[in-house]
């Protein structure tokens, strides 16, 4: 099996947690004048801290580049890990160093402001935590009544008048802004990462396809499935198991962009059908977005693809999909109908089992075997149904709810399958 997306990842780790920050700290140790050498590591820590505040900014952007190369979902696990590391750093840096005045005053505004958000954050844009701590995914459930997805969003941007404050805070320290070479990349990368934001915040919006609603209708308990008709003058870089961010411009509370998947492979005709359950506020509102209504879609984002593209192409596909997390799936099978393919998929109930007619379908393939039941399948139920050196040999792919997915992961490394031959996209943001 190539490892490719494993190597990826770990050096994307590596560079952004120990490379990105060590130009900055060679660079004023280097020059801190000797009367202030007692507070050289608790400057580091706020240099660290600010170094990864800047790349926390960066990876909300969504850069795509980026997505095609680690996915979204290992973007935004770092982007909150790297924001919650660093504001325990900026206590170390609070608590080790001395100031006065005005560089006091917009350190500690900044330090608050920071702790706010994260503990917000934490509690409504951090899922990867909250499905890991039941009491804490009900607190967001109650709460999330009143404050809704946009007021998140647009919170949670206030992340960068902190970082404003600590840019400001720097400037009025004499002794740091002497160092010049520090100053060069403190001043560079803040006006990167300020140039990046400014334009996906105006200048990519440009960039995105306005389609037309063309399907509004429902298909399961819960569940809307819209179809948006795209310019087929303008295609998008779409592929199976890719999905997209949408924003319904002319409706109150769905002006924020926010992903869903793509259930079809998108063809000449443009037509994204998109299977979407009414979790929260925004989704809840898109069974009442009447036909015709403009659309905003940006995309694609998604690794399903590149992930198959770097195994062998004879390699069987393993698919494990609980309720929704089905949706992304069912256009990988769309989009191999050569492969062999042997499909798992359960829901709570019988009426959460989507779209039975396009997998009777499938089912006629010689290559496509399917396991469907209500209630929680077991591994010890499927390991006998696959081929003897299936955990050798196969690839994985899952998608579901955060909590089957772990267990899915936990089960299969008890079968000795390598970590590379799994790939998953956790929609827990």
């Amino acid at each position: 099996m190539l490892k490719k997306h494993r190597y990826s990842l770990g050096l994307f780790w590596l560079i952004a947690i120990f490379v990105l920050p060590l130009p900055f700290l060679q660079t004023v140790t280097q020059g801190l004048p000797a009367l202030y050498r007692s507070e050289l590591l608790a400057i580091d820590w706020g240099v660290i801290a600010y170094v990864w505040f800047l790349l926390a900014i960066y990876l909300g952007t969504r850069p795509k580049w980026l997505d095609r190369l680690v996915g979204l979902p290992s973007m935004y696990l770092l982007h909150g890990i790297l924001s919650i590391a660093a504001i325990g750093l900026a206590y170390l840096h609070k608590s080790g160093t001395q100031s006065t005045g005005w560089i006091k005053t917009t350190g500690d505004w900044a330090f608050d402001l920071f702790l706010g958000l994260m503990l917000y954050s934490c509690l409504f844009m951090a899922g990867w935590l909250t499905s890991r701590i039941p009491p804490i995914a009900r607190a967001k459930k109650w709460l999330e009544r009143v404050f809704r997805h946009e007021i998140s969003v647009w919170l949670h941007r206030l992340n960068l008048v902190a970082v404003g404050l600590v840019f400001i805070h720097v400037q009025l320290i004499s002794y740091i802004t002497a160092i010049t070479p520090f100053m060069w990349w403190f001043d560079g990368a803040t006006a990167f990462v300020l140039v990046t934001y400014l334009w996906a915040k105006f200048g990519a919006p440009q960039t995105w396809r306005t389609g037309t609603l063309i399907v509004n209708q429902t298909v399961a308990d819960n569940v809307q499935e819209l179809v948006v008709q795209l310019p087929q003058r303008r295609p998008m870089n779409l592929r199976a198991g890719d999905y997209v961010f949408m924003a319904v411009p002319s409706i109150a509370g769905l002006h924020e962009m926010h992903p869903f998947s793509l259930v079809n492979v998108p063809d000449d005709q443009q037509q994204l059908r998109l299977a979407i359950r009414g979790d929260g506020d925004f989704t809840q509102k898109l069974s009442q977005v009447p036909l015709k209504t403009a659309v905003k879609i940006d995309g694609g984002y998604g690794r399903y693809a590149a992930f198959l593209a770097d195994q062998p192409a004879d390699a069987p596909i393993i698919i494990l999909a609980g309720g929704i997390g089905v949706t992304p799936l069912l256009s990988v099978v769309a989009d191999h109908p050569e492969r062999t393919i042997h499909f798992f998929y359960t829901a709570h109930r019988e009426s959460d089992l989507l779209y039975p007619e396009l997998l009777r379908a499938y089912q006629q393939r010689p290559t496509f075997t399917m396991t469907q039941q209500v209630g929680r399948l077991k591994a010890t139920a499927v390991w006998p149904t696959l081929p003897a050196d299936w955990s050798r040999t196969s690839v994985i792919l899952i998608a579901g709810p955060a909590k089957m997915m772990r267990y899915w992961r936990r089960e299969l490394r008890h079968q000795g399958v390598w970590p590379g031959q799994i790939y998953t996209e956790e929609f827990n943001w």
